[in-house]
């Protein structure tokens, strides 16, 4: 037998024995596998997702919409108050100018209203300066801490010691008292920086307006990405002045600036002075001077009072002219210096006395 023979008998034999050992496992004793099952195959195929996945894909449908709605939410904006989160801040300059032209009974008048504010937080101090023909004319107000200042146009100086809240109520136009809310102004997109703050800008015309009796008005809002202050406001508008009733054409401006930036508001020139002008009881309260004013209020006696003055006038130069008039409870002091005359008038009242000095 050749080697090539040997080599073809050795394979035969091989494929044989594996044929043969594959026909033992599917009949030699043993049972026949099932054929797959089709059904349960195409049931296996069709199966729909366990919940937990079915719950997934809810939540996340539900945060889209949650998002859709914000993004159209933030798209408009309802302003109740132009003022509103200013609060938050530790200081900052306001300025807002109103410019009305219009007609009168037939007659054609044009005027301006212009306001300018710094205030402080801690320590609290504001400043406010009116100039314009609105309201009460040009004049300037000043509060730091317990005292306040005004300056009126004629330079007149008045100061008060008064707390924050209990401060001389001016009958000042603010904005807050001017402007009046929006609904749904439009938003204007990218976000844009105005006076150093990050703003999310707005447009509107006379229907988002919810006050004023505007025939026709445009106007555009940055309202603070952080804070949500307003920092700036303008509007063009025609129809019924809300100050003055008068019917025209307006223009307002108003604006936000150095916000939280150093602030120092000081006493206005000359009204110091005129605080030490006259002798005052050391636990005076409530005290108010203007130019040859001084009005306070002391809790000490009224002996103690009258004793105070007919001893401080004599040693500040003042001279008594004898026409002075007591009687218990009450009193009127007149004194003289340098050709100009004093009138001290006390009265007691609630266990306090109230003190008025004129002089001229």
């Amino acid at each position: 037998m050749t080697k090539r023979l040997a080599v073809f008998l050795v394979l035969t034999l091989l494929l044989g024995l594996t044929l043969g050992c594959g026909l033992c496992g599917l009949s030699g004793g043993g049972e026949e596998a099932p054929p797959p099952d089709e059904e349960a195959v195409d049931e296996e195929a069709t199966q729909p997702p366990s919940e937990e996945v079915q719950s997934g894909d809810e939540t996340e449908d539900e945060d889209e919409i949650e998002s859709e709605i914000e993004d159209e939410q933030e798209e408009e904006l309802s302003l109740s108050s132009i003022t509103g989160g200013l609060q938050s801040l530790d200081s900052y300059r306001s300025h807002f100018k109103m410019t009305v032209e219009g007609t009168a009974e037939g007659e054609t008048e044009g005027g301006f209203y212009e306001m300018d504010i710094e205030h402080v937080r801690e320590p609290f101090a504001q400043r406010i300066v009116i100039q314009g023909e609105h309201g009460a004319g040009s004049f300037e107000v000043v509060h730091i801490g317990d005292m306040q200042y005004v300056v009126f146009e004629e330079g007149q100086c008045m100061s008060t010691s008064a707390g924050e809240d209990e401060a001389i109520d001016m009958e000042i136009f603010e904005p807050e008292d001017v402007i009046g809310g929006l609904e749904d102004a439009r938003r204007v997109r990218p976000d844009e920086s105005v006076n150093g703050v990050l703003c999310q800008h707005y447009v509107f015309d006379e229907s988002a307006m919810t006050w004023g009796g505007f025939a026709r008005a445009e106007g555009e809002v940055w309202v603070a990405v952080e804070g949500e202050y307003v920092v700036k406001y303008v509007l063009q508008a025609e129809g019924k002045d809300p100050v003055t009733g008068n019917e025209g054409q307006i223009e307002w401006e108003y604006e936000i600036r150095d916000v939280n930036a150093p602030i120092v508001i000081e006493p206005p020139s000359g009204c110091e002075a005129a605080e030490s002008e006259f002798p005052m009881m050391a636990d005076a309260t409530e005290v108010t001077t203007m130019g040859g004013i001084l009005m306070y209020t002391s809790p000490s006696s009224f002996d103690d009072v009258q004793a105070f003055y007919q001893e401080q006038m004599p040693a500040d130069g003042w001279s008594d002219t004898g026409e002075s008039t007591i009687s218990p409870g009450s009193a009127i002091l007149n004194y003289t210096k340098d050709g100009r005359t004093a009138t001290i008038t006390l009265s007691g009242e609630d266990g306090a006395v109230s003190v008025l000095i004129m002089s001229e």
